[in-house]
């Protein structure tokens, strides 16, 4: 597919902003008191920085010539495109900084990564608008919005709650009750990503009567989209049941918790990616 560029940047950007969004839930509900705070939070920020960095690189391959880039910088006051090169380097800006400081310093700043975080908050309205401003029916509306918006929080709450767990074990922090609230705030989020996916897909109806492209040119949509569909479902059904596995632990009962987490993060992901390769494959 030829848009596997934008594929791997919208996903991976997605993953950093939902990543520091539930980082900073975590910080806020349930590492506030915690003396090792900056310590725990340093993995999952510094992940944050990592999978933004990744979709940069990604998206450099779907330009012609990467240096046309600073042209659209131009444009900010009638593009989306141009807003959305602005509010990305805001946000890795932001996001460079608050990581930096937390490495050097051992301590967070908590301004810096609250100000991060609306950038971030911010970066994906841009985004979302970029795609939902197009001759493509199916891309305009809600749809475009509570999808990206439920990506981010599905995939990064789960992938920051990894890391958190994996943290917490390696610092002899990681006691049932700690662990617990992390997997149910994990939980909760990602019940709310799926819903804004789920209420995302019912936008879809009101478009379905209409023709899928405005454009001059006959297109088809293509084929096995009912099968990517029904794969996307089952990844991501997997990786939910898995999380809630981890909260059923019966007293007495032991089993490898951050294996099974790394299986449901692994899982939600791989359904993402192909949620998203659905994503572009209607527009494509």
């Amino acid at each position: 597919m030829h848009e596997f560029p934008l594929v791997i940047f919208t996903l991976f950007m997605q993953a950093s902003v939902g990543c520091l969004l539930f980082t900073l839930l975590c910080y806020f509900c349930a590492f506030r008191n915690n003396a090792s705070v900056s310590s725990l939070i340093t993995p999952p920020i510094l992940a944050s920085f990592t999978l933004g960095c990744i979709g940069l690189l990604g998206s450099l391959f779907h330009l012609g010539n990467p240096f046309h880039m600073f042209y659209t910088l131009l444009h900010a006051s009638t593009s989306w495109m141009s807003r959305e090169v602005w509010a990305t380097i805001l946000y890795m800006a932001l996001l460079f900084f608050s990581t930096a400081l937390l490495l050097l310093k051992q301590k967070a700043n908590t301004p810096l990564l609250l100000l991060s975080a609306i950038a971030g908050i911010a970066y994906m309205y841009t985004m979302s608008a970029l795609y939902a401003d197009t001759l493509f029916i199916l891309w305009g509306g809600v749809f475009t919005y509570v999808s990206f918006f439920g990506t981010v929080l599905l995939l990064g709450s789960v992938i920051a709650a990894l890391l958190f767990m994996i943290r917490l074990r390696r610092l002899g922090l990681g006691d049932e009750n700690q662990l617990k609230t992390i997997v149910k705030l994990a939980l909760m989020t990602s019940l709310i990503g799926i819903i804004m996916l789920l209420l995302g897909a019912l936008s879809l109806l009101g478009n379905m009567g209409e023709p899928i492209y405005m454009g001059i040119t006959p297109r088809e949509l293509p084929e096995g989209l009912l099968s990517l569909s029904l794969l996307r479902i089952v990844l991501i059904a997997l990786g939910m049941l898995l999380i809630g596995r981890l909260l059923w632990q019966k007293a007495g009962q032991t089993f490898p918790v951050t294996a099974i987490m790394s299986l449901a993060t692994l899982c939600i992901f791989a359904g993402e990616g192909v949620g998203r390769v659905l994503f572009f494959s209607l527009g494509g």
